[in-house]
Parts: C-alpha cells; sequence; structure tokens
C-alpha cells in the first residue's frame, strides 16, 4: 500500500472548459494536475493490477460540496503519472471528508 499527500483537487465540474467547440482541460485543473504530479513524483509508488483507493479530503469551509465531484481528478492523475494502470481497475473507491491537508490517497493492492 502507498499513501500520497496531494494538494485539494478541483471538482469535476472544474475539470473542462468549452472554447470555441473544442472541450480543453481548465486552467485550474491544469494547475492543480502539475503542482499534483510533483507531489507524485517526490512521493514515488506504484501498485499494479486490481487496486483499492482511499481519499481522505480536507473539508475546506462549510461550503456545499459534493465529495464524489473530486475522485475523478484524483483518479485521473494516479493514471497519467503511472501509480495505477488504469481507473477501470479500481475495485473499491473510498471517499470522505477529514482533518487532512489537501487530500491523503491511500492506494492498496486487491
Amino acid at each position: 500500500m502507498i499513501t500520497i499527500q496531494l494538494p485539494f483537487p478541483p471538482s469535476v465540474n472544474a475539470i473542462w472548459r468549452n472554447v470555441h467547440g473544442k472541450t480543453l482541460k481548465s486552467k485550474r485543473y491544469r494547475v492543480w494536475a502539475n503542482a499534483a504530479g510533483w507531489e507524485l513524483k517526490s512521493q514515488g509508488g506504484k501498485v499494479p493490477g486490481k487496486v483499492q483507493i482511499s481519499i481522505a479530503l480536507e473539508r475546506k469551509d462549510n461550503r456545499r460540496r459534493d465529495l464524489d465531484n473530486h475522485a475523478k481528478a484524483i483518479l485521473d492523475l494516479l493514471c497519467e503519472h503511472q501509480v495505477i494502470d488504469d481507473d477501470s481497475l479500481v475495485q473499491k473507491l473510498t471517499l470522505e471528508w477529514s482533518n487532512v491537508k489537501g487530500a491523503v490517497v491511500q492506494v492498496a493492492e486487491v
């Protein structure tokens, strides 16, 4: 099992933008993915095959937020940086609000 500390991820609602008929990654998402990617590189690790993932997210304030909207950015980042082989191999995904800073992600073999 590996544990990774990441910056708080953007909501799935903030990942994509339509510009002149093209769907592009938003600037906010690109900035987060760059910072989070450097965090992944410094912390290292890979879990091949089927995995289970636990994500604890910082509750920054009392705004209404959908917990599940933040998983997509993290799962895509784990795939892009080859921490996991593919997010289709995630067998169990646990999400929770917690007293962590940013996001704490645990990835384990199944």
